[in-house]
């Protein structure tokens, strides 16, 4: 296991890193796919909604085409199907993410938190959030809500698209589990889905708008996301409401 180390993770201060340089600490077969674990890595594994970045790892002459990134128990493992040459343990390589691919889930990994707040606001009241999923298409969330959401659409867009042309600064914060629980419940959020163990909080907030516990990728300002546009609704069952949604207009 990477020598009991984990992997540090770049991404959690700057989501803007697209190339870097990281040391080969293992490589092994895993069932069809060759799992590569770095010392240190800008790749997203996938996770909390997020789906994983794509991009490649590679040496003066060998190279990996990353096709999928996962972490577990704190290393995080680059899989690739081939590798073109001879990756070994001790290599320092380059890293380069599929940026294009990148930026578009933080601009709608963050247009997800704001919308999070623009759905409350439209309704009038909080709502509970039972579910979300991102990916390069298109995004949903779910609502604790009784019933059909779509007469809101109009306005929901309205808001939203109003935060992303005030520009917003989006805020990253490291808090104790205990300044965290305060500062989310601001906003209508709780760090319920935490385990208790974890007592150190990455909270992302759109400023004076939203925040949440988070550990994705966002832009830094909400005029990055470009503007949003709502796809469908449809019922998840009794009290539970589903959006759908994309971004548009790239910045």
């Amino acid at each position: 296991m990477a020598k009991n180390r984990e992997t540090k993770l770049l991404y959690l201060k700057d989501a803007y890193i697209r190339e870097f340089k990281a040391e080969i600490m293992k490589k092994e077969k895993i069932n069809d796919k060759f799992g590569i674990i770095l010392d240190q890595t800008a790749f997203y594994p996938v996770g909390g909604g997020q789906p994983a970045d794509t991009g490649e790892i590679s040496s003066e002459k060998e190279k990996a085409r990353i096709v999928h990134v996962e972490k577990r128990d704190g290393i995080v493992y680059h899989f690739a199907n081939e590798i073109k040459g001879e990756l070994t343990e001790g290599d320092v390589v380059k890293g380069v993410i599929d940026w294009s691919r990148r930026y578009r889930l933080m601009r709608i990994h963050t247009a997800a938190h704001l919308l999070s707040e623009a759905v409350r606001k439209a309704v009038g009241r909080p709502l509970e959030i039972v579910g979300s999923a991102i990916d390069v298409e298109k995004a949903r969330l779910d609502f604790g809500y009784e019933r059909s959401i779509r007469e809101f659409f109009p306005k929901i867009e309205e808001i939203a698209n109003m935060v992303i042309a005030e520009d917003r600064p989006v805020v990253i914060r490291i808090m104790s589990r205990k300044e965290a629980e305060g500062y989310v419940a601001r906003f209508n959020e709780s760090l319920k889905i935490l385990p208790p163990q974890v007592q150190e909080v990455r909270v992302v907030e759109i400023k004076d708008w939203h925040a949440c516990a988070c550990g994705g990728t966002h832009v830094k300002s909400t005029g990055e996301i470009g503007g949003v546009k709502l796809l469908k609704r449809s019922s998840k069952g009794k009290g539970v409401e589903r959006i759908e949604f994309t971004v548009v207009q790239n910045p």
